[in-house]
This record gives structure tokens, sequence and C-alpha cells, in this order.
């Protein structure tokens, strides 16, 4: 019996409902969808294979986004980040197959509370990002992007701090996490963590969340920076809670 035999037609229909979200949290944050739909998988098939298929969905999200916003993408910035990132992403992405899935959930709750000090200290500080501040952050980015999902939250405040606003940050990091989890794709296939049931289940998953992109930019376009910003560190924390649970 394969593995995902034993789910029922309820526990579909969510996967499919909550991919569809998955889109819409995406195309309005930019960065949050992911986290969320792992969260939900990792309930039902295990955190060591809801990121793998995550990471095949999350291919599908990235390039609807990256057609969505094409005109607002800061091509040079996305360069340098997969330039210094790319190395350190691969040797990540090798790391996640040999670890544990509790010490990668407890990985992943200790990043995610790490973002909410990082975040608001860029903001009150006003940093600005140079060159050299992002070739660093991005080597640093590359190591977690091997092994969470949702390594946007790390990145987010030197891709802000370049003074872009927040369609071209929607797009750029899209563009960014597309090339990060075609990587990461190739290197779970060559690692066996991905077989062909999950990545049926990741393509269904990623195809699902192309309708949701296109609201998720409607929504993005009526939310002010306050409230979006809200909206990101509230799923952030149930999110945190979820993984908790796993891990202990």
């Amino acid at each position: 019996m394969g593995l995902l035999s034993d789910v029922s037609l309820w526990l579909c229909l969510a996967i499919v409902v909550g991919a569809f979200l998955t889109g819409v949290l995406h195309g309005a944050t930019g960065m949050l969808g992911g986290i969320v739909m792992t969260a939900l998988l990792s309930q039902i098939i295990g955190i060591k294979q809801a990121i793998p298929v995550m990471t095949c969905a999350l291919v599908f999200s990235h390039a609807s986004r990256v057609f969505i916003y094409r005109k607002d993408i800061d091509r040079s910035i996305a360069a340098r980040v997969l330039i210094f990132g790319g190395p350190t992403l691969i040797f990540g992405a090798y790391l996640f197959s040999i670890l544990d899935p509790k010490i990668i959930a407890i990985v992943f709750v200790c990043f995610l509370i790490l973002s909410f000090p990082m975040k608001y200290y860029a903001r009150s500080h006003n940093i600005k990002t140079g060159p050299k501040l992002l070739s660093f952050a991005s080597i640093i980015w590359g190591m977690l992007a091997g092994n969470v999902i949702g390594p946007g939250f790390f990145l987010a405040p030197f891709l802000l701090g370049t003074g872009m606003n927040r369609l071209a940050f929607v797009g750029t990091l899209a563009g960014i996490t597309l090339a990060m989890n075609s990587i990461k794709l190739v290197v779970f296939g060559t690692t066996n963590l991905l077989n062909a049931e999950l990545l049926a289940l990741g393509v269904l998953v990623g195809l699902c969340t192309i309708p949701g992109n296109w609201a998720g930019k409607a929504i993005l376009q009526k939310l002010s920076d306050d409230h979006h910003r809200y909206i990101v560190d509230g799923f952030t924390l149930l999110v945190i809670f979820n993984f908790l649970y796993l891990a202990f």
C-alpha cells in the first residue's frame, strides 16, 4: 500500500482547498503559503515527506507568480542571491536528506521564531542592504533554504532593505524561490526522497495553487503595509505552534 492510500476523501479535499489557499497567501504575502501548506501536509504524511512534496508544488506556485509579477522583478538582485546562495542551498538539501524529522521540525521552529526580531530590527533601524550585505545574507539563506520551507522570512528584510516596493518584493522573491525549489527538486530526486507517489501529490498541490496566486495579487493591491505585516506575523505564530506539536 502507498503512503497516501489511507488518506480519506475529506483529507484529499482539505489538501486541494489548502493548496488553493497556499496560492492566495503566496500571491498576497510573497512568502507565507508554502509554510502553511507544509504544516497541513506534515499532519497527514509527516514532515520528512511533506517538504519534498511542497518543493515540487512550489515550483508551480512560484512559476505562476513569476509570470504574474514579471514586470516587477529586479533581475540583478535575484541573480546575486542565487549566485551566492546556490552552493550552500545544494549542501543544505543534501543535509536535509540525512536529518531526523524531529530535528527538522525543531530547526524550522527556531528559524521562524528568529524571523520576528530580525524583521522588526531591520524595520526599526531602517537597514539599507548593499551588495556585500546581500551577498553574505544569501549564503546563509541558501543553507536554510536547503533544509526548510519558507526561508523568505530570513531573506525578506535584506530584500526590502534594497528599497524595493511590495510588488517588486513579491516578484523578485518568486524568481529566487523558483530557482531554489527547482535545484532542491533535483537534489531530492537523487537522494530518493521524492518517489512517484509524492511527485504526483506535489504536482496536484502545485496546480491548485495557480488560481490562488491570481486571487492573492488582487488582495495584495488592496492591502496596506501594516495589514500585510499583521497577516504574515499571525500565520507565522500558528505555524510555530504546529511544528512544536510535531517536534514534541
